[in-house]
């Protein structure tokens, strides 16, 4: 297995193992470099635009990111309407 761990940290960046050899830490790269550059950007910021998926709103908010997204003007678009239940949607 040494050799599928040194290509998953060369290729997608940290992932950890549990002793049936499942990921239980999958985090690429891309999306930690991702992440650091919006913190960044966030510190300059005045109004953030925050798109999340109209099917699941609240728990599609990046949890990392919502401190440093308090006390900062935001407005939340609510993304995929035409799939989320009708039911719950308003302004149909």
């Amino acid at each position: 297995m040494g050799g599928v761990r040194s290509m998953v940290k060369k290729g997608l960046g940290e992932m950890g193992f549990n002793k049936g050899g499942g990921a239980i830490n999958w985090f690429p790269g891309h999306m930690a470099a991702a992440t650091r550059a919006i913190r960044h950007r966030l510190k300059v910021s005045d109004l953030v635009i925050e798109v999340r998926d109209a099917r699941l709103p609240l728990s599609s908010a990046n949890e990392d990111l919502q401190p440093s997204l308090s006390g900062k003007r935001r407005v939340i678009a609510l993304n995929k309407k035409d799939l989320a239940n009708p039911n719950i949607m308003h302004g149909k």
